[in-house]
Order: C-alpha cells, then structure tokens, then sequence
C-alpha cells in the first residue's frame, strides 16, 4: 500500500530571500529555491548560475593525479603498451572512450579491455588477470576506469607480473586500498579534493585534461567533455561543483555534438529535433548505451563512440536501439516474476526486499531493482542464480545506505561494491536467506525503519499568479537538473479542481484545470492515473512544476503533477439529492459489484438526471457514505452493493 504523502515546504529567513531577490534580479521563488541548494553566499550562486571552467577545482587537489599522469607520459615516450579497463555501463564507457580518443591522438600504443557483464563480472575479472599472465594480453601499464578501487588482491596479482596499474575510480572505498602505482579516488581519506562527487568520467576528464598540459594534443578537449557531460548525468552523481560544470557545458557541447557515434544514436533515438538536455540524456540516450552492456557487449558502444565511419555508425546506433527494445521486454518479464515472488512471500512487509530467480538476465537486474524500490517504497535486493552463484544489484532510499549496510552483512558475501543508494554483490545461493536476515536485522539494529510518511521536499509555495513565462525563464537558468540539484518542485495550495479526464494513446495520464478566485492553470499528470483517487479527494496541496506546453506553434504555461498531499479530514459538504440520484443508479444495477469506469460513470449521471456532477463529487460521496464500499484502481471504480 502506498503511503500518505506529506508535502514538506523549506522556507527561509524573508531578509535572505529579499538580499538574492535584489542582488541577481530574481523573484522570491527562485531564491528560495537557491536557498534549497545550500546556495547562501554571493560567489556560491554566481558559480552556480555561471558554471564557468574558471571554477573548476585544480587537478593536482587529487591524490595521486600528478603521479598517474607522469606514469602515462613516460609509457607513451618508451612505446610501452597501455590498456585501458573499464566497466560497462555508461560510465565506464564514456571513461574508457576519453582516454582512447586522447592516447590514440598522442600516439601512444593503447587498446582497450571491457569485460563481458554475464560470463566475467563487474570489476577486474580473472579471465583478464589470467591473460595477462600468460601474455595473451600483453600491456606494461594498465589503467582501470570506474573499477578498481576494490580489487586489493586482483591489483596485488598484477603487481606481481611486473606490471603497473593505475586505478581511476570512484566508488567507496574500503579498509585497505590496492597497491597501485597511483590511485585516483576522491573518496580515499587523505585526497584533499573538494568534488568528492565525480564520476569516473568526470574523474577522466579532469585526469585527462591536466595529462594534455604536457601531451598537448589540439581540439580534443571539448569531445573528451561531451563524454564526460553524458558519464555524469548517466551515473546519477551530484551536479554541484565540478559536476554542473561538466553537465551544463557538456550539454552545449553535445546539442552541437562532434562524435558521429553520438549523432547517430540521437537521430535513431528520434530526439535530434529537439535541444537535449540532462532528461534526453538520462531517459533516452543513456539507456540506448547501457543496452550495449547490458544485453550484448559494451564494445559496441565504446566502438560507436570511436568510430569516424558514418555508416558503421548508423549501422551502430541502430543496434544499439534494437538491444533497447530486447532490454525492456527481458527487464518487464523479469520485473513481474519478482513481483509475484515478492506477493505470495509478503517480502514488501521486510525492512529490505531481497528477491532471487534462477537464470534471471544479469543486465537488467539494477533497473528491476530500481522498479521494485519505487513500487514498494523499500530498498531491494534483485538476485540471478546460476549453478549455485548468484549475482545481483541492489538500489536503496535516502533513509538506507546499501553499501553500509552490505559492509555490516559481508560475511554472507563473495565479493560487493557501490555506494549509498546503489550496489552490486556476488553471493553463494546457499547463502541468501542468511543474508536477508542480516540485512532487515541490521536496519532493525540501527534503528533506520522509514516514516509511515512519503515527505517530498517542496522549493517554495506557488500561487496561481505566479505561473508565468519569466518565472519559468528563471527557473530554467538552474539546468541542468538531477540529483543535487533536482527539477523544482511547488507547492500549490487552496486551489479547487476542475475538467479533470484521462489523456494519452493508453489513457495513462491525467489533464485537469487548477483555480482560485481569480485564475486558472492547466495541469498534466504523465502517468498519475494511479493517484487518481488522491486528486478527486479535493487535496489540500499539489506539488508540481512549471512546464511549457507548445501546440499548434504556440506556447502557454502549464503545471507538471508531481503528486498531491491528501487532508486529514475530507473537506466536502454531502449534497443530497446528488447522494440520492447515485443511490438511485446502484440500486438500478442488477449485479452485486458494480464496475465502471469513473468517467463513464460521470457521463451517464449527468445525462440521466440533466445535472452536473464531476468525478471528485461522486468518490467524495462514496468516501463520506457509511453504507455503500468502494474502490478506485486506476480508472475503474468497484462499487458493492
């Protein structure tokens, strides 16, 4: 069951307010919104408002950067073979194209090495130790990109080939840190850098950029940056500091891309008439890349965005969709199987959802993981099983650190890895109902059970007559937008509802009309029909966003439904000759459940009785009527007599 939504508004000091309002010319709204940032002084929001590379943090910050670098620059003077490794989602992919498209450029002799998801794993695979061993691989220095920083014994086994790695990463670490020749992670203890949340291809990038002071290869810096730009917003990484410098500028880049492969995959995707921002990225273009890894091999996707063949990268960008398409249909099935598993075993009452099927497709595991958490508002724990070994991914809530939580419950585990809200983990069959018990009683033991309230965090309240074009221009200056700095959300409150119906090809989405006394707006709920009920309960307040609606070659503002923040008390005055009319159509009804859709139903009355009655009316009839029992799911409303 889906909880109560409370809508939380954050609301600041009115003189700090008034001081942003005059000093950059914005309204009170958007300073508030600043002030949500944590943005109070006044070069905090210039940076933010102009995320220029004159603030980006020096590259010798990074422990060991100088160090890394240094070892590159001798390995291309000695012609010593180098090879990049990487993981294979986007990433890792972009992380790996950067240094590739840099290297090959300076001359140096470089390949790369990307293991396959299902038969070697995430991390640095015995398969590639083995080669190396046995020289099928042949490499003096190995440089790891997005993998690494958890492999003690793997890089401990290389050392011992006489070889150098040098591991770029930015995953927690643990305890004990490889014996690298240089390790790149801002998250070490003793890396005095401040952007601690830097991907690896933002790590890269910025890698990338200070080895190019000596390199000095020319017009390469701003590909390596629409790289960079797709890593960051891919990974879900904070776009504060470093990271909204890469985004905000990457996307510039990219919506004027110079990599074909990219061109390609935008044109398959069927956005390329649109301006890209952070969402294309996220939703339609990272997907489409992940597929790659997810579904076939990542070398497809490393090969589209290295390729300067326009053919083969169409011929790319076109398999690339496919895989897509495979994706989903494999992520669905699995997705509905951990569901009946998840029902029949009443695992959404645990703390932590742990679900395992034999055979599951490893490469959809994280986003079935992430459907499950959002479903039933519980972190989860998606597991494949095969001969006895199962590997999985595991998304959590902010209230949860997963990667802590697998820390307190490792003796259960083979091998884990990841951060507070995401993580991977190997684990013997025999072994996971031992570690689902130890995961709820660790939440148990810390006292970490979540609220019987979903809070969503409201920017500023919104009135009716704010919803304009210069408010919207405002707010746009705030993209890119994603985790640190999310899309607005307001808080619209003591407003009535009106012309409320089902839109959409599968009738998924919602459009209605918001008033006051003395205006209105309208308002898209993309696929709200599942909070259907919530809205016709005359809600106390909306949380939405502001949003432009084109039709027709013009524009006009309208609202976003994010969700709504239901009352105590249902606030609605019984009419009862309308009482008296919908009694009078149950009881004309021969069967004992009625079922009808709401809308239907709303039509049907008003044309029986020449009245106007609205589908909020009729469900606040049968909430407040002690003697008839319904339901609402979706569209379809349940009536027994």
């Amino acid at each position: 069951m889906m909880k109560k939504v409370k809508l939380k508004v954050n609301e600041h000091e009115q003189a700090e307010i008034k001081e942003i309002s005059s000093r950059f010319n914005l309204s009170d709204i958007s300073s508030n919104i600043l002030l949500n940032r944590k943005l109070r002084t006044s070069d905090e929001i210039e940076q933010f408002l102009d995320p220029d590379f004159r603030y980006f943090e020096a590259a010798e910050n990074y422990k060991d950067l100088e160090k890394g670098c240094q070892r590159i620059i001798d390995a291309i003077n000695n012609n010593e073979k180098i090879l990049v490794y990487g993981d294979y989602d986007v990433d890792g992919i972009t992380s790996i194209s950067q240094f590739m498209i840099i290297l090959s450029m300076a001359g140096a002799d470089a390949e790369y090495y990307v293991p396959e998801r299902e038969s070697e794993g995430y991390g640095i695979s015995t398969d590639f130790v083995r080669s190396l061993e046995n020289n099928e691989i042949q490499a003096g220095l190995i440089i790891t990109v997005d993998c690494g920083i958890a492999e003690v014994e793997k890089v401990a086994e290389i050392n011992s080939f006489g070889k150098d790695v040098i591991i770029l990463d930015h995953h927690q670490c643990k305890e004990t840190i490889p014996e690298a020749f240089a390790v790149i992670n801002p998250k070490q203890e003793d890396c005095p850098s401040k952007n601690k949340q830097l991907c690896a291809s933002g790590l890269s990038f910025k890698f990338l950029r200070h080895l190019n002071r000596t390199l000095n290869v020319q017009d390469v810096e701003n590909v390596l940056l629409e790289l960079a730009c797709l890593g960051t917003i891919a990974d879900i990484v904070d776009l504060i500091g470093d990271n909204r410098i890469i985004a905000k500028n990457g996307l510039r880049k990219i919506n004027n891309t110079k990599i074909i492969g990219l061109k390609k995959l935008i044109e398959v995707s069927g956005i390329d008439c649109k301006e890209i921002e952070s969402y294309h990225i996220g939703f339609i273009i990272a997907p489409r890349i992940n597929a790659a890894g997810r579904m076939d091999s990542a070398r497809k996707a490393i090969e589209l965005m290295l390729t300067k063949d326009e053919d083969r990268a169409e011929e790319l960008a076109w398999e690339l969709e496919n895989l897509n398409v495979l994706r989903k249909s494999t992520e669905q099935e699995i997705f509905d199987e951990a569901v009946k598993k998840i029902e029949t075993d009443f695992l959404y009452k645990k703390n932590v959802i742990v679900v395992y099927g034999e055979n599951w497709h490893e490469g959809v595991l994280g986003i079935v993981a992430s459907k499950l958490t959002e479903k039933y508002e519980r972190p989860s724990v998606v597991i494949s099983v095969k001969d006895g070994i199962g590997k999985g991914s595991a998304r959590s809530l902010d209230y949860l650190d997963i990667f802590e939580a697998f820390k307190a419950s490792d003796c259960d585990l083979v091998k884990y890895g990841g951060h507070k809200l995401a993580a991977g983990l190997t684990i013997l069959e025999k072994n996971i109902c031992a570690f689902a018990n130890s995961l709820n009683s660790y939440i148990q033991s810390v006292n970490l059970s979540e609220s019987c309230y979903r809070e969503i965090e409201s920017d500023a309240v919104l009135r009716i007559s704010d919803v304009s074009f210069c408010l919207y221009e405002e707010i746009s200056r705030f993209e890119p937008f994603g985790a640190g700095n999310p899309k607005p959300v307001l808080a619209l409150e003591n407003v009535n509802l009106k012309n409320i119906r089902k839109v959409g090809k599968n009738g998924n989405h919602l459009s209605f009309v918001l008033t006051d006394e003395a205006m209105e707006v309208p308002v898209i709920g993309f696929g709200k029909i599942n909070i259907l009920e919530k809205i016709l309960t005359r809600p106390q307040s909306y949380a939405v966003s502001l949003s432009i609606n084109e039709f027709n070659g013009r524009k006009s503002m309208q609202l976003v439904l994010q969700n709504v923040e239901e009352r105590e008390e249902l606030d609605y005055k019984i009419d009862d000759e309308k009482v008296r009319m919908l009694n009078s159509i149950i009881n004309k009804t021969k069967s004992k459940i009625i079922k009808t859709d709401i809308f239907m139903l709303v039509d049907k009355f008003n044309r029986l009785y020449n009245t106007k009655i609205t589908a909020d009316e009729i469900i606040c009839i049968l909430k407040k009527a002690n003697n008839i029992q319904y339901a609402l799911k979706d569209d379809m409303l349940y009536i027994k007599k």
